[in-house]
């Protein structure tokens, strides 16, 4: 890693469904990486917890409990909390009994649909992307009113399929009351906006959210910041994490957080 403090705390071992390797051999490459500090936060899909992923998080947690890791990295415990707002009570279940040291809120589907990876954008009219978007950064919004998380997970999520894979382009500018709605609701709740790596490595090209939207989250005065590459192999773990600390210059930050039992630790982006 080129720079002194890169940290990956969102990244997913094969206690998630869709994660390949086991928590010592994603630790190992962390190791290998030479990062500062690594957080490790498996999936719970909130609406699915009883029966897939109930067992899946306890399962998590016991792996994450005493790992054998490389001497000297700093691992800590981690979950991605998707769709907390759906299911609340079931969110709080999931935390329950665990003193997870960092929470991601994320959304992966919006009520009444699948997971945005698996939408078929063509066969819906014309108005389809910009009526589930609208109810995205509605639930989004739900997220930080719940409130039990540290950080919000990528937050131009549903664009990874939607422009990323499906090549339908998408004018933010129609969104930008309701987004800047969301950067200030992290900002009075002191929760931190992620800036994930993974559409660095796929069709989007680009950081979820972008520079201008960094940019913009900073002009609003947000200052808590975490990086995460989403990686479900040890092969992707720790990539475009230099990238995005980068790009958290240019946007005009110095610092950015890592989480430690729940509170922010800022660390130079040097």
């Amino acid at each position: 890693m080129e720079h002194r403090f890169a940290c990956d705390c969102h990244n997913h071992s094969h206690c998630s469904p869709d994660g390949d390797h086991s928590v010592e051999a994603m630790g190992a490459r962390a190791g290998e990486l030479g990062l500062y500090a690594w957080t490790l936060t498996d999936h719970c899909e909130c609406q699915n917890w009883t029966g897939r992923y109930r067992p899946r998080v306890e399962r998590a947690w016991e792996e994450m409990k005493a790992p054998r890791l490389p001497e000297g990295l700093r691992f800590y415990r981690g979950i991605e909390l998707g769709q907390p707002n759906q299911d609340p009570v079931h969110a709080r279940e999931a935390l329950a009994g665990r003193d997870y040291d960092f929470v991601i809120g994320s959304i992966h589907n919006i009520r009444g649909y699948e997971d945005f990876f698996y939408l078929d954008y063509s066969k819906e009219p014309a108005d389809f992307v910009d009526r589930v978007l609208s109810a995205y950064w509605e639930e989004e919004l739900e997220v930080i009113e719940w409130g039990d998380f540290d950080s919000l997970g990528h937050l131009t999520y549903p664009l990874r399929y939607i422009q990323g894979d499906h090549g339908i382009p998408v004018d933010l500018s129609k969104h930008r009351e309701r987004i800047d709605a969301i950067f200030q609701a992290l900002i009075e709740k002191g929760k931190a906006l992620e800036l994930n790596t993974s559409g660095l490595r796929q069709k989007i090209g680009r950081t979820l959210p972008d520079l201008p939207l960094l940019r913009r989250y900073r002009e609003l005065g947000g200052k808590l910041v975490t990086l995460g590459s989403d990686a479900h192999r040890t092969g992707d773990l720790g990539k475009g994490i230099d990238e995005g600390m980068e790009l958290l210059k240019e946007a005009g930050f110095g610092e950015f957080a890592l989480y430690v039992k729940r509170q922010p630790v800022l660390l130079p982006l040097e």
